[in-house]
């Protein structure tokens, strides 16, 4: 059976790619031993275009996404939606509403909700060319965050996502259903408004298909039996984030970023933002050990009006065999 297809090429375009002969392989070993592939395609226009090097910065809604500890940055109400046009015809979308809360101390508390879908034709090794019958792949999560400011420079963050991932239902596939919590710390350390910040994204229990499957011993005998767990995508970020230079109206902000996935070596990432007037941002970003979607780059714009703020953000990411992945992403403050 191929009803599988679509399911391998997402594990695949998502999993954190091989490192160069030149670096340490250190942890290729664990490759294909994690599910929830679909919390490795990053949110957000602005996080996207500084190549997912974010962690450090986590300064819109999407920090429930990277880093929860980012919420404490926000002081507005926020409504935040995201687009992102992935490979392979796949949809990704992203919503998200922040709201200040006093009680937390100049913290935050958030919602968001993400959804990655596709569908394709089944087919068989009998029937190639279809059998007739439509299935639909598609990942589910709905998450709560909250931060808060414990002093003047350090601030935690906090979330819990529910995670529902259909493997294709509707023609006998099963579905899994579980959920993770994030970590995140802001430590402001002063100079050049530098900020150290550490994440642990994804962590919880192993993840089991509902269900069971018959597996076939021989011509005629098949045993019922439960599908393997794997191990929840935990992977552990740390970044450091501040000012470049700043002249007039001009300011540039760089980050460097560490990740360590589940399945694969640890990841490097540089990324800077220019911006006009605090209105106007330049961004672009680079994974050092990428293979695929090695560069991205995009460009941001923030304005006020009668009291509300608005933010739009567009993204690219550049990648040599699969074409280019569009982002899109658009809030308003209130």
């Amino acid at each position: 059976m191929n009803r599988f297809a679509p399911v391998i090429l997402l594990a695949a375009l998502a999993a954190p790619p091989s490192i160069s002969i030149a670096q340490s392989n250190f942890g290729e070993e664990r490759v294909g031993t994690n599910m929830g592939t679909f919390l490795k395609i990053g949110v957000g226009a602005k996080a996207a275009a500084l190549g997912g090097a974010f962690t450090a910065i986590a300064d819109d809604p999407t920090a429930m996404f990277w880093n929860p500890a980012g919420l404490a940055n926000l002081t507005e109400r926020e409504v935040y939606f995201a687009h992102t046009s992935w490979i392979a015809d796949i949809d990704y979308e992203y919503v998200a509403y922040v709201q200040p809360v006093p009680f937390l101390n100049e913290g935050s508390l958030g919602f968001h909700v993400g959804t990655l879908r596709t569908s394709m034709n089944e087919t068989t090794e009998l029937q190639p060319g279809g059998t007739g019958r439509e299935f639909t792949y598609s990942d589910l999560f709905i998450g709560v965050a909250a931060a808060q400011k414990f002093t003047d420079k350090i601030s935690l963050g906090f979330g819990l996502k529910y995670i529902r991932e259909d493997f294709g239902g509707s023609v006998g596939n099963p579905s899994l259903n579980t959920w993770t919590a994030d970590f995140g710390t802001f430590y402001r350390i002063g100079g050049r408004d530098a900020v150290f910040s550490v994440a642990l994204l994804n962590f919880g229990p192993e993840w089991r298909p509902d269900g069971t499957f018959l597996e076939f011993e021989g011509d005629n005998f098949a045993q019922d039996r439960d599908f393997e767990s794997f191990p929840s995508p935990t992977s552990f970020k740390a970044a450091l984030a501040g000012m470049i230079w700043e002249n007039g109206a001009f300011r540039q902000s760089g980050t460097v970023e560490m990740n360590r996935p589940p399945d694969n070596a640890e990841t490097y990432r540089l990324a800077t933002e220019l911006t006009y007037h605090g209105m106007l941002a330049l961004r672009t970003g680079y994974n050092l050990n990428a293979d695929e979607l090695k560069w991205s780059g995009g460009i941001g714009l923030q304005f006020r009006s009668s009291g509300i703020g608005e933010r739009i953000d567009y993204a690219f990411t550049q990648s040599e065999n699969f074409g280019r992945v569009d982002r899109l992403s658009a809030g308003v403050k209130f």
